[in-house]
């Protein structure tokens, strides 16, 4: 994996955990707020907040490693041709 993919690597795996504990902190709130009729708007917000963040990050992740995976393959593909060698052998003629 180049160098460059993997600082957007760690902020992509950082947002797809910081929207799951989202997640999770919602589910929470909604099992607070079970017993009254209507949830309060926070508890929504966070919810589609967390359910947009876990998109991202599970898309920025599965793009970069295609991307990735796709260099890689194309790297594979390249020959490289290496010219013959020739001798000298020191005799004039």
């Amino acid at each position: 994996m180049p160098d460059g993919f993997k600082r957007w690597l760690v902020v992509s795996v950082i947002v797809l955990l910081l929207s799951l504990g989202l997640a999770l902190a919602d589910i929470v709130a909604a099992f607070v707020y079970f017993a009254d009729k209507t949830d309060p708007i926070w508890v929504t917000v966070l919810g589609v907040v967390a359910a947009l963040g876990i998109a991202l990050g599970f898309a920025g992740f599965f793009l970069l490693m295609g991307i990735a995976g796709w260099q890689s393959h194309r790297e594979s593909k390249r020959v490289q041709v290496i010219p013959p060698a020739h001798r000298d052998n020191g005799s004039a003629s």
